[in-house]
């Protein structure tokens, strides 16, 4: 039995009926090739109807370029195990699943997290690797990963390989600004290269998610950076018990079992 639906042909709508429909992929996207049977058009017509689904190869070409650390490129939120706090996470739970599952509207506003936790080894940044790795997996665009010490390094390099990747930094759809308040504030250059890192996304309605060891008024640094921080994130507050070992020896019992 053949499908009728309406295709939109220049400014009307006409019924079409679906002759076939052939799986393909096109460039990082899979989809469909449908053969469709237009009402008072002679012929047929083929489309292209994207399923907004990745291909493996795109993935995988995704996270090589994200700059994500090795240990944590390939962790999804499967592998961040909110049991091992020992306490009530049910709110950042949510919160980490919301961005996840509406992570287009959370980029319509150019919104992220604020990752945070005093205790040093809580996860934070665990999850907000694992969160972008969701990300890429399900949406086609663009992550990249660095941390604010390792930033202010690269921009005391004048290199053409340098500015390019401060460029993508600037312009990926989400960024993951781990560390947020370890940089010293005692020179001006660094306060103007970040308020200028996190003043043009925030122009720019583009997502950041950030980690931090402190809750945002306690950060010190520029107010200015701070307002913009807390205009465009929502707060996630990670346990204080410090867990990187504990899940260090969880993934490696995990990946040993798998090996079986």
């Amino acid at each position: 039995m053949q499908v009728e639906k309406y295709l939109t042909i220049g400014n009307t709508s006409r019924k079409a009926k679906v002759i076939k429909s052939i799986p393909v992929v096109v460039n990082s996207i899979s989809g469909k090739l449908v053969t469709y049977e237009i009402e008072n058009y002679p012929g047929t017509f083929d489309y292209f109807e994207p399923d907004s689904t990745m291909t493996d190869g795109a993935i995988i070409s995704r996270r090589s370029r994200s700059m994500i650390p090795p240990e944590y490129v390939y962790k999804r939120t499967k592998d961040f195990d909110w049991n091992l706090y020992n306490s009530e996470v049910s709110k950042q739970k949510d919160i980490a699943n919301k961005f996840i599952l509406s992570f287009n509207e959370f980029r319509k506003q150019g919104r992220g997290l604020y990752i945070y936790s005093k205790t040093k080894g809580s996860g934070k940044t665990l999850l907000a690797c694992c969160l972008a790795n969701e990300i890429i997996k399900r949406y086609d665009v663009s992550v990249k990963f660095i941390s604010v010490t390792d930033y202010i390094d690269l921009l005391t390099r004048k290199g053409e390989c340098e500015r390019e990747i401060v460029d993508n930094i600037r312009n990926c759809t989400l960024l993951i600004f781990d560390d947020i308040g370890a940089e010293s504030e005692g020179k001006d250059w660094i306060r103007s290269a970040l308020f200028g890192l996190i003043d043009f996304r925030y122009k720019n309605h583009l997502s950041t998610l950030y980690t931090s060891n402190c809750t945002l008024p306690d950060l010190k640094i520029d107010e200015r950076i701070t307002d913009r921080i807390h205009a465009v994130s929502t707060p996630l507050a990670i346990p204080e018990k410090s867990i990187r070992r504990e899940i260090a020896t969880k993934f490696t019992n995990d990946f040993m079992k798998s090996l079986e």
